[in-house]
């Protein structure tokens, strides 16, 4: 188990190599990597401090302009609603790594340090006074839930690393009570003080070129990997908020059971998504890097897909191609493993050139099956929904005299419908 402080993540932006590295020792189960629980919500509040600031600076602002403005009318900005904006961070964070509770004994026990000033909490001098203010029950409490951990699991060994050498110590000698906290688990408690020695603990930097990475990703199983993820980005979907912003090369389908056209010349435009699964072609590599993790070797490389297939938006269906810049992690070692997808772009229109060396999109034969289930998908919104909804059968509906209100769409999935 690694598990890490606060100062580990918060010293590297979310969409950072050392991110993706951090994913490649989870999912290359080479060991999971978690932070506790408080380490999770000092993440948050890193985020959440400046933004209520912000928001109040922005609230105040109106106000001053309020008063000075004649009639007293101005936009006004809603009321701070935090809850939504930790929910998210919460949730980047948890992609990245795994949280462990902070039982209510540990807890405890930081705040009886902190009050006792034991290490690893202190006193603070904060006045030219020598007024003092005593600090570290959230270090505590980090520190005890690691060493908690290690206790509840005797055959783990718990790497903790923290560049807080000033409170937490290097890893050599402890002060009391710390240094009773680890009787008995000295040669399971690996104390490490930045990534950099986690990384040189478990891997072995390795050689990776370009071909080797587009032998491995352009094979059906890689493309198919990619065009999943891309569909579960970019596709309609009950949890996805509507609008979803496609740019990209396009043209129109007037209708249904029509062969593209080569003639047509596409434009750039905005897209709601893909009404099913793209197809994936690979473009591009670079900035690859490989390491040996165990018997395996695991590579990360940032790559340019091309994404083709049929979108929607209020105007309509569309042929649609995209770009698509992905960071990908994978494995030329281990036989069917799938690539990850770490991160992405915005998908960008490609350029002329590029459109004509895109396969052609057929509509499939069972286009109707298609256009049911992602409205069934999306019934729990309907503005997406209604949209989907004409823009497929607008074509239809004239060609047959239906309103669009006539068609019987699939119910909403219930709870107990998705168990």
């Amino acid at each position: 188990m690694i598990i890490l402080d606060t100062n580990i993540l918060h010293s590297f932006a979310l969409d950072s190599v050392s991110t993706d590295l951090l994913q490649t020792f989870s999912r290359a189960r080479v060991d999971t990597v978690a932070v506790p629980w408080v380490v999770l919500e000092e993440l948050v509040s890193h985020r959440a401090v400046p933004y209520r600031e912000k928001h109040q600076a922005a609230v105040d602002a109106l106000e001053r302009l309020r008063r000075a403005t004649p009639d007293g009318h101005t936009t006004r900005i809603p009321p701070l609603d935090i809850e939504p904006f930790l929910r998210h961070w919460r949730r980047r964070y948890q992609e990245v790594v795994d949280v462990l509770p902070t039982s209510d004994t540990a807890l405890r026990e930081a705040l009886f340090r902190e009050a006792n000033q034991l290490p690893p909490c202190k006193a603070v001098t904060v006045t030219a006074g020598g007024d003092a203010v005593k600090t570290g029950g959230r270090d505590a409490a980090i520190w005890l839930t690691a060493v908690e951990y290690a206790r509840e699991h005797p055959r783990e060994k718990v790497y903790f690393v923290s560049k807080n050498w000033k409170d937490f110590g290097r890893g050599d000698a402890y002060p009391s009570p710390m240094s009773q906290d680890l009787r008995g688990l000295e040669d399971r408690f690996v104390h490490l003080t930045s990534l950099e020695e986690l990384v040189d603990h478990f891997t072995t930097k390795a050689e990776v070129d370009e071909d080797d990475v587009r032998t491995v990703l352009s094979t059906p199983g890689g493309e198919r990997a990619v065009s999943l993820r891309a569909w579960k980005v970019m596709g309609p979907g009950r949890k996805r908020r509507p609008g979803f912003r496609l740019q990209a090369l396009t043209t129109p389908i007037d209708e249904l059971d029509a062969e593209p056209d080569p003639s047509v010349t596409p434009t750039v435009d905005e897209s709601w998504g893909w009404l099913f699964q793209p197809t994936a072609t690979l473009d591009s590599v670079r900035e690859q890097k490989a390491y040996r993790i165990g018997d395996h070797q695991w590579c990360i490389a940032t790559v340019r897909w091309f994404l083709s297939g049929v979108a929607f938006n209020r105007q309509g269906l569309l042929r649609c191609g995209t770009a698509w810049e992905t960071r990908i992690l994978f494995s030329p070692t281990q036989r069917g493993g799938s690539p990850t997808v770490l991160r992405y772009s915005p998908p960008q229109a490609p350029t002329f050139a590029e459109w004509a060396t895109l396969p052609p999109t057929y509509l499939p034969e069972d286009l109707d099956l298609h256009v049911a289930e992602r409205a069934r998908e999306t019934a729990a919104e309907s503005n997406l929904r209604n949209h989907l909804l004409h823009a497929v059968w607008s074509e239809r509906a004239r060609e047959r005299e239906w309103s669009p209100v006539e068609l019987e769409w699939p119910s909403p999935r219930s709870p107990e419908d998705e168990a």
